[in-house]
């Protein structure tokens, strides 16, 4: 699946499957060992998940926090799952069944370990799952071909993708003139042609993807608070989602965060992936 190809659901509904890829990874050494080999010792002894040895991940495309390719899952919330694997020596194995609707759902009702792709600390979500400590923080943008700010929004024709915490609040402001996709690809696609005038999205997520599929003119904006708009009152924070049941994993999760933060790993990460190290260090954790 090509980076131009992303699905973006965000609703917590768990949708129609369109199929299972089960995608394997090195975890131990890099070298395709599995739990209990001889040279490698967990960070976290005794952790259960789901199935031993392993570590099932609900995730989707969604560059760069995850980039589905192949046998591969990359992306910086892949590389970062693939760094707390090997810590914990386990094979990394990824359902993509349902798409991104189908993860807060997958881990709610333990199907999976964990989840994956630029999901938010919310108050919403923490009664549902646990929140991992934060990985980084991620503004989010509105952008346009104009130039525009979250503050020249009233009376434009301004699209989101179904789930997004603003949503609501976005659509008893604009009323009508608020749109929302069930993709990325529509939702884009659409500012191209000129049908909607800004969208609001990641901020990293949409100067990514304008490397490989630029819009002419096309602005990203980081978002300003909005009394409209709650939500645009402070920055998300990304977090790795786990059940409630398993606490251990949870602050196990927490744990080798921290360590992969003052190793340098996540600085490196992000990095590669050409985003600002900065959004690194995001601060004590908060919920939106």
């Amino acid at each position: 699946m090509s980076r131009t190809t992303r699905t973006l659901v965000r609703a917590l509904s768990a949708g129609t499957a369109a199929g299972l890829v089960a995608l394997s990874l090195a975890a131990c050494g890099g070298n395709g060992a599995a739990s209990g080999s001889a040279d490698c010792t967990p960070a976290h002894k005794d952790l259960k998940t789901l199935t031993q040895g392993e570590l099932t991940v609900a995730s989707y495309d969604y560059a760069p926090a995850t980039i589905l390719k192949g046998d591969n899952v990359t992306g910086m919330e892949g590389d970062l799952i693939n760094e707390i694997a090997k810590l914990e020596c386990l094979k990394v194995t990824v359902s993509t069944s349902g798409g991104a609707g189908a993860v807060i759902p997958s881990v709610q009702s333990k199907r999976v370990d964990i989840g994956s792709g630029n999901w938010l600390r919310t108050k919403e979500r923490t009664k549902i799952v646990y929140l991992s400590t934060p990985l980084w923080s991620d503004p989010q943008a509105i952008v346009s071909t104009k130039g525009l700010t979250s503050d020249d929004l009233q009376g434009k024709m301004v699209g989101s993708v179904a789930g997004n915490l603003w949503n609501d609040s976005m659509q008893k402001w604009l009323g009508d003139k608020f749109k929302i996709y069930q993709d990325d690809e529509s939702i884009y696609g659409d500012l191209k042609a000129g049908r909607i005038d800004a969208l609001v999205a990641s901020s990293a997520s949409a100067k990514y993807r304008f490397k490989d599929a630029p819009i002419e003119g096309a602005t990203v904006v980081d978002v300003k608070p909005n009394a409209n708009v709650p939500q645009f009152a402070a920055v998300g924070q990304v977090m790795l989602p786990s059940s409630l049941d398993n606490t251990a994993l949870g602050k196990a999760l927490d744990e080798d965060i921290k360590k992969l933060r003052e190793n340098g790993t996540i600085k490196k990460i992000l990095e590669k992936y050409g985003i600002d190290p900065a959004v690194g260090e995001p601060g004590a954790p908060s919920e939106l």
